[in-house]
């Protein structure tokens, strides 16, 4: 589900970057994700705040953020997590742009906001959810604004794609080198080098030239710590775990280089 749940995001991406919104100012709020409440909240930590901005709101305060627009199921309801997930995909950890409306909180004094991935204001988020077929579009009082757009995108069928392949068994995956593919296994082994590099290791522990392995280089470890908490990998010996993306070799073992914290994923038992 998360990996085409994702490819129809960024289709719908694509769709908003060459299909500009109605001619309102860039947002000038501007926040960093600390946390995923659900498929339609989350929590942000604010950094820039214009001249303008509404009473109760301050630089270096924690708010929680509604998305306008935006009706995702409950956690407790089908395809609540899925929607989660998405959204957490989308934006876990990533600095965000606010924009707001005329109703500036909801009734559980939660801020209403356009969250947009761009400074530019052409990635939204709140559409890019309502585009999915499993989250709906809603009518928030005071907050016309983009209301059409939402009619619109909710209308609209999501993209239909293609059944997702199975993954390659880890002890395939040489068969398969210069190949973009999925590849799956159980955690033998993690390990980290002075760089500050992530190495997990599927089949066998290193040294042992007959395994799998996940890198992640340092530069991109935050991203996935953001994702799945600090020092993730120390607890993932023994739980399987897939990879997606193009699989090289690397001193005679095939690997997969990672930096999107989307194409890893951890089966929970």
């Amino acid at each position: 589900m998360k990996h085409a749940g994702l490819t129809v995001l960024l289709a719908v991406s694509v769709s908003l970057a060459l299909h500009a919104l109605p001619p309102f100012p860039p947002p000038e709020i501007v926040g960093r994700v600390t946390g995923v409440v659900d498929g339609d909240t989350i929590e942000v930590l604010i950094t820039s705040l214009p001249a303008s901005a509404p009473e109760g709101l301050a630089t270096g305060q924690t708010v929680e953020i509604r998305y306008i627009g935006v009706d995702a199921p409950e956690l407790a309801e089908a395809n609540g997590w899925d929607a989660t997930d998405l959204n957490s995909a989308l934006v876990a950890g990533k600095t965000v742009y606010l924009e707001l409306d005329e109703e500036i909180w909801d009734v559980h004094g939660r801020l209403l906001a356009y969250v947009y991935l761009d400074p530019g204001g052409y990635l939204m988020v709140n559409l890019m959810l309502v585009a999915t077929e499993i989250v709906t579009a809603r009518y928030d009082p005071g907050t016309d604004r983009y209301q059409a757009v939402f009619r619109y995108f909710d209308a609209v069928p999501a993209p239909t794609l293609p059944p997702e392949e199975a993954c390659v068994p880890w002890n395939e995956a040489q068969a398969h080198v210069g190949e973009v593919s999925c590849v799956e296994g159980e955690v033998a082994g993690v390990g980290t080098s002075r760089q500050g590099h992530v190495f997990i290791n599927l089949g066998n522990p290193y040294p042992n030239e007959n395994r799998f392995t996940i890198f992640i280089p340092a530069r991109c470890v935050g991203r996935f710590e953001a994702q799945f908490g600090p020092r993730f990998w120390r607890s993932l010996v023994g739980k399987v775990v897939s990879a997606f993306g193009e699989i090289t070799l690397y001193q005679g073992v095939p690997e997969i280089e990672l930096c999107d914290p989307s194409r890893l994923v951890i089966r929970e038992e």
